[in-house]
């Protein structure tokens, strides 16, 4: 079944969207085009179109994203493990009709070399892309007051029918953080809510803590 967006969602300022972009392939053309807003963080999944314009929270998801990519980065360098990326690169999975800025991403040196996730060229021929195709072995979402629905549910579903193994989902908006490591099982997420996360792609267990520093504000840790 075809999958036409329906519906386009905003978070922040306005933005002028064309009209082929409302469908999977259009909106693929708009997010590489001139016309496309720097500051949009854009989605397209389950018929929908998401633009993501707001500022984000520095205590509950900035901080939080910059620690997920600091510590699973180091722990990937270290052992030599793939390639994690940061928020901001699109990634698309043709098969799923799904194409979005995850917060964070991971894909191992198999899947990499396998041809499972690869940068796309960019029309003029620019080896330095702007997309990542197929599927990476982990996507990272931090929830933020205005991507509540989306992480927990539009993308959720999407990024299970895209197989991707593992969808790491973090809320730090509470008292306590809501970490995650939800596992792909006969096409559907499941997880355990407890404080130590076990996660199959990186073999080990892993704990999301914070602190106050020393100016009051909180500091995260990715512990395994």
């Amino acid at each position: 079944m075809a999958h036409t967006a329906r519906s386009v969602s905003f978070s922040g300022n306005a933005a002028r969207v064309p009209t082929d972009a409302f469908d999977f392939e259009g909106f693929r053309g708009w997010c590489a085009s001139d016309d496309f807003p720097e500051s949009a963080r854009p989605t397209f999944a389950e018929g929908e179109v998401f633009l993501d314009m707001s500022p984000e929270s520095i205590e509950t998801h900035n901080s939080v994203k910059t620690a997920l990519i600091i510590d699973l980065g180091t722990l990937v360098r270290v052992e030599d493990l793939g390639r994690v990326y940061s928020d901001g690169a699109l990634f698309t999975h043709e098969g799923a009709k799904l194409s979005t800025e995850p917060d964070g991403m991971f894909a191992s040196w198999e899947t990499l070399e396998s041809g499972r996730l690869r940068s796309s060229p960019r029309k003029d021929g620019d080896p330095d892309g702007i997309e990542l195709l197929g599927a990476p072995d982990v996507v990272i979402e931090v929830v933020s007051r205005s991507s509540v629905r989306k992480d927990n549910v539009v993308l959720r579903a999407a990024y299970a029918r895209a197989g991707i193994p593992e969808y790491w989902l973090v809320d730090a908006r509470g008292e306590a953080i809501a970490f995650q490591i939800l596992r792909l099982e006969s096409g559907t997420y499941v997880g355990a809510p407890s404080l130590s996360q076990s996660s199959r792609v990186f073999e080990r267990e892993f704990r999301l803590e914070r602190e106050r520093n020393r100016v009051g504000e909180w500091s995260y840790r990715l512990r395994c």
